[in-house]
């Protein structure tokens, strides 16, 4: 049945095996009827497409009727099985690297990680990640043919034709080499890889903070800042796929700098430099060095500022000022629906999302401002690899763009994995 499945990739019109299979996963469960006029195809058709998914294990009759709301008899439920398959995700950090094996829901079923030298090439990490996928499928006694994709989210910028890193500046000795090439060669599955604040958006938009919302800016702090931008329901990448690095924004006159931003601002040029987890660190030791101390962190400073520390919240209070005026730009350029925060301090301290809202809405262009809302990200470490297993069930299970960055490797694959099915 996966040859179905993957056989979307190439063809103008998806197969009516997956329409189903997404009717029903969405839904959570419907009747044989309901599937024939949620899709308009001849009953038939419906009872003989959902036999065959019974049996591929996709699908089950719950045993449950469906409410009596009309006359007429009664019809058995249908519910999607997320066990059908399995999804592995990897969240490459500088010196670390998370794996986890998911259902089709995204659920974590095993997860595990490693630690590597900052200067271990592509194929060591990779190597040591397909290691770490068969370790936790043998773990959790499922077969390694009930894979059916892996997701990658990492720091840069990806040509996603090739899933080569393109640029990135934690890891300069892995640009121009593709990411997923020795996996796919091991897996035999398609292979995505994405940018890691990128991946982030995708998984608060597939399961948490802007789930079913089109149109929102997922905005992170944390090293930099940065932004993952979805467009009626799509990534939006950019013609060179550096759309949303807006650390890079330059800062306006330094002497405004200094009156607004005392402790925060220090001849910083662009967002970027300013708006990082260090920085907000080192802006509350220099105004409290005598209670500072050695272990402070973000969420220690939080803390602080909930028990009253005037400087804890004063940092706190230029972080969002400053956070804000991107924010007011993406709302004006972009018209979002919602904003969603995510890092440290977000995690920390979710006032900081009300804050925001009151800042935004005081912007001269109204409508727009009063419109968006600001909430902070449901996903706080796992947030990568959850976007990363996303992005496998998004290109399994979202309706097909026309086009799409991933077009050519999605047929690539599928291509190869249906000759092996065949």
């Amino acid at each position: 049945m996966w040859h179905v499945i993957h056989r979307r990739s190439v063809l103008t019109r998806e197969p009516n095996e997956l329409r189903i299979i997404r009717l029903v996963r969405d839904s959570r469960a419907l009747s044989r009827i309901e599937i024939a006029r949620a899709t308009n195809l001849h009953k038939a058709t419906v009872t003989d497409l959902v036999a065959k998914l019974i049996h591929a294990g996709f699908l089950e009759d719950t045993g449950q009727l469906e409410a009596r709301n009309r006359v007429g008899r009664r019809r058995v439920l249908l519910r999607f099985l997320p066990m059908a398959g399995l999804v592995a995700g990897l969240d490459i950090r500088m010196t670390y690297a998370a794996v986890a094996i998911t259902d089709l829901n995204a659920r974590i079923i095993l997860e595990d990680s490693f630690g590597y030298s900052p200067g271990a090439s592509a194929d060591e990490v990779l190597s040591r990640a397909a290691a770490t996928i068969k370790t936790l499928l043998k773990a959790a006694k499922m077969s390694q043919s009930k894979l059916v994709g892996i997701g990658i989210g990492v720091q840069g910028i990806i040509d996603y034709s090739t899933n080569t890193l393109v640029l990135s500046y934690n890891k300069r000795s892995w640009q121009g080499e593709s990411l997923s090439a020795r996996l796919e060669r091991e897996f035999n599955v398609p292979v995505y890889v994405e940018n890691d604040v990128k991946t982030m958006a995708l998984g608060e938009y597939l399961l948490g903070a802007a789930k079913g919302t089109k149109d929102f800016v997922h905005l992170w702090v944390g090293e930099g800042v940065g932004a993952g931008i979805m467009i009626n329901g799509q990534l939006l990448h950019g013609i060179t796929s550096s759309a949303g690095e807006i650390g890079y924004n330059l800062l306006e006159v330094s002497s405004v700098y200094r009156e607004r931003f005392p402790l925060m601002f220090r001849d910083q040029e662009m967002f970027g430099q300013i708006l990082t987890d260090a920085n907000f660190i080192e802006s509350y030791r220099r105004k409290a060095p005598g209670n500072a101390g050695d272990d402070i962190t973000v969420m220690v400073i939080a803390q602080r500022a909930r028990l009253g520390d005037p400087v804890a919240q004063q940092v706190i209070e230029e972080f969002v000022s400053l956070l804000s005026i991107l924010c007011i730009t993406m709302v004006n350029t972009l018209n979002p629906e919602i904003i969603v925060i995510g890092g440290r301090l977000a995690q920390s301290f979710p006032g900081i999302a009300e804050m925001l809202q009151v800042k935004i809405h005081g912007d001269l262009l109204t409508p727009p401002a009063e419109a968006v809302r600001v909430r902070c990200a449901v996903h706080g470490e796992t947030g990568v690899i959850l976007g990363a297993a996303g992005l496998v069930l998004y290109e399994l299970f979202e309706p097909i763009p026309r086009e799409s960055v991933r077009s050519a490797r999605r047929q690539s694959v599928s291509k190869s994995r249906e000759g092996v099915l065949s």
